[in-house]
This record gives structure tokens, C-alpha cells and sequence, in this order.
């Protein structure tokens, strides 16, 4: 029968048993990240779209592809697209910056973009995600690589690179958008449509851009690293010397500047080894102006952001399945009161039960008890079995202490 309503597009379910695997890759990262101290944060659905028109970039595919609407009070309203902007908000408006000084925050959360769906990147999509405030030292941002790496790496996502690169100050990163500006001009009839416009608004994007005829332009363009500052150049030596002493492989990659304008500094990307034209996994870098920029202290931070659907994609991980411990059978509601006591008491002990309230027949509920991996199947009628379901033992129970005696010894 067909559904009188549909998904929107770009949209999508996520059922049983699949939504038990998305749980257990949520509580891998999660234990990661708090492994580190990093402490998880929820921020609301819903933003101001000024939030990210003015601190993401007018320029961006991002700014450009946000679901925004006004409500009845006029106020322009946008799912969110991304993470780091409501997370800084939230740091601000909390006053975290005064209770904690060194702020390590995560999340696991759902975002929106109106592109076009393809595998691993729909309109709505989860992002796992790291910021780090309050620390300017190369250590923090090892730290963050680190978990970025870790992550993927638990998810036995083995065929992963590390790119890596430093864009500079505000003031190199400036020089360095005139220098390409330059280039870039000399080049422009050979260049794609959509960079043409960039190189107007905001040449640097042009390094982004995944168009044929712009790659053989980007491959000859100037880099950064020639205008990096001594100290620039010294930090960056000094967090490479620190990955390659880690053993975190990494490839540096000058034309690495990430999609959005708040980035300085380090700035990363971790992508697969595949033909997919969607091939990034994980991308961050120091952003340590925009707090200050949205009105809070002058704070540096770190952070960085994983899809969570490109990495099932890519993952090896071997999934438990999800199974009950005991399914409850009884046939008759006069013993309702009896087997609810039972479950009652089941539960405080910690066992995964599934209660059978439709009151099949005694052969398709073990079927089901099968299909549910149950470990056993416990029938409650006016005596009480246990069936241990993998060798078909079966034992009379007196009453729930030996119940708990048999399940103990098993």
C-alpha cells in the first residue's frame, strides 16, 4: 500500500536495525571525544540567519544553500547549516569563556543544506564534531588532529589521508588573496563560470573549486607558504615534526584553504582514497578571530567536523548485532499480572526483554525469539519455562529466585 505522505527530498528515515548501527557509531565518538574531556553540547535547530551570513561568508556554498524563512514576528530564520557558528554563539551567550578558560566542547547533531542529494550527503545530514577554546599552542591543535584521526580510525576507516596546510593570519591571508587575485586575472578566459565570479568576490574560494578546466590553472598557482610570517612558518614546521614523531601520516597540501571564511592558521582535511567525486570525510582548522568577531574575548580556538554518513560509508567496523535477552511468551491475560511482575523484576536486574503482547501461538513466537536473537524464551502459563534457544534446552522454573539462579550459572 502506497503512503499518503512521502519524505521531503533530500531526506531520510533511519530504521531498525540500522538506527541500533547508527547508535553504535554515535557511542564510539562520543567515547572518543570524552576520552579527551571533551564535553558534549546541543544547540537549537533553528538560528538568526545573520549568525552565519555575517560570520560564515556571504560567498559560501554554505550561506548559499541554507533553508531560511521569516516568521510571524518578521524575524528571518535558517536551519542550521553548520555547527561552529552556534557553538561559538552558545559559548559566548553562556559566559563559558569565564568559567572555563581551556573549553572543550563535541556534538552529534543533524544539519541542513539545500543541494543536490547524492550518496552520503543528503539535505538534512549528521555531523560529528569538535572545538577546542581558550589554547593558541600547537598542542591543541595536535590534540584535535588527533581525535580526528582516532575517530576514524575506531571506525576502521583505513583508507583515509590527511591533508594539511597553514593559511596564515587575517594579514598573510590577505596578501595572499592579492597574489592570487593577480594570477587568477591572467588566467580568467580559461577558467570555469563559477570562478570567474569568484575571483571578484572572493578569489581564494577558486582553490575550492572542483571544475576540469580550473584544476590545471589551480595546479600552477601560487601558495601560501611563500608569504607564511618566520613564526607561522616555524609553528607549522613544529606541529608537523609532532605528527610525523605521533606517526600520523599526512600529506601537505598548499591549496588546502577550507570552504569557509573564518579559518587562519592550520587548517585540515581528511579525505578517502576513492573515485567518488564526495571523497571528504572529516575538515577543520583554527578559527582563532571569530569569537571575538561575533562579540565575545579575544579567544583562539580549534575544531573540526565529520560526516557522520560518509563515514559509514567507509567504515570496516563489525557491527553488533542488536539482540534480546529474554522473550516473554504467555498466551493467557489472566497471567498478565504475573508476567509484568516477572518483567519488573527482569529489568531492575538489567536483562533486554521483548513481551510478546500480541499473544501468538507458542511456535511462531519462538520463530520471532529467533529472528529477535533472543538468547532465551521464557514461557509464563500457569507453570513457568525457560527455553535456552541456541541448544534447545528447556527447565521448569518454581519461582523467579530460581529464575535468576538458572540465568546466573548459564
Amino acid at each position: 500500500m502506497k503512503s499518503k505522505y512521502q519524505k521531503i527530498k533530500g531526506t531520510f528515515d533511519i530504521l531498525p536495525p540500522e538506527s541500533f548501527m547508527w547508535k553504535q557509531i554515535e557511542d564510539i565518538l562520543r567515547n572518543i571525544s570524552e576520552q579527551f574531556s571533551y564535553e558534549e553540547i546541543r544547540t537549537p535547530a533553528i538560528e538568526t540567519i545573520n549568525l552565519f551570513k555575517q560570520n560564515v561568508g556571504y560567498e559560501t556554498d554554505v550561506s548559499k544553500e541554507m533553508f531560511t524563512w521569516k516568521d510571524q514576528s518578521n524575524l528571518e530564520i535558517v536551519l542550521k547549516p553548520e555547527m561552529t557558528a552556534p557553538v561559538v554563539r552558545a559559548y559566548i551567550e553562556s559566559g563559558f569563556y569565564r568559567s572555563q578558560p581551556l573549553c572543550r566542547l563535541y556534538y552529534i547533531d543533524s544539519l541542513f543544506r539545500r543541494e543536490k542529494p547524492q550518496k552520503g550527503r543528503q539535505r538534512q545530514f549528521n555531523q560529528f564534531g569538535i572545538e577546542a577554546f581558550g589554547s593558541a599552542s600547537i598542542e591543541q591543535d595536535i590534540e584535535v588532529i588527533m581525535v580526528a584521526t582516532g575517530s576514524l580510525k575506531a571506525l576502521s576507516i583505513t583508507n583515509s589521508v590527511l591533508h594539511i596546510n597553514n593559511i596564515g593570519s587575517p594579514e598573510t591571508r590577505k596578501k595572499y588573496e592579492e597574489v592570487l587575485k593577480k594570477y587568477f586575472t591572467q588566467n580568467a578566459k580559461n577558467l570555469s563560470n563559477i570562478s570567474k565570479k569568484r575571483l571578484e568576490s572572493n578569489p581564494i574560494r577558486i582553490l575550492d573549486s572542483k571544475e576540469k578546466e580550473d584544476a590545471i590553472i589551480i595546479k600552477n598557482a601560487p601558495i601560501i607558504k611563500e608569504l607564511l610570517t618566520n613564526n607561522e612558518s616555524n609553528n607549522f614546521n613544529s606541529l608537523l615534526s609532532n605528527l610525523d614523531a605521533l606517526d600520523i601520516k599526512y600529506e601537505e597540501n598548499p591549496y588546502l584553504v577550507r570552504g569557509l571564511d573564518y579559518y587562519n592558521g592550520t587548517t585540515f582535511e581528511i579525505t578517502t582514497q576513492s573515485d567518488r567525486s564526495q571523497n571528504a570525510l572529516c575538515g577543520g582548522g583554527r578559527y582563532d578571530f571569530l569569537v571575538e568577531k561575533m562579540g565575545g574575548p579575544s579567544t583562539p580556538a580549534i575544531g573540526f567536523a565529520a560526516g557522520i554518513e560518509r563515514m559509514l560509508i567507509e567504515s570496516n567496523y563489525q557491527i553488533q548485532k542488536n539482540k534480546v535477552d529474554i522473550y516473554i511468551s504467555s498466551n493467557s491475560s489472566e497471567n498478565s499480572s504475573k508476567c509484568f511482575l516477572i518483567i519488573e523484576q527482569l529489568i531492575n536486574k538489567g536483562y533486554k526483554i521483548f513481551y510478546d503482547t500480541n499473544k501468538k501461538n507458542i511456535k511462531n513466537q519462538a520463530k520471532d525469539a529467533q529472528k529477535k536473537n533472543a538468547s532465551y524464551l521464557l514461557v509464563i502459563e500457569d507453570k513457568i519455562t525457560l527455553k535456552t534457544l541456541q541448544s534447545n534446552e528447556e527447565l521448569s522454573i518454581s519461582n523467579v529466585e530460581h529464575l535468576f539462579q538458572v540465568l546466573k550459572t548459564q
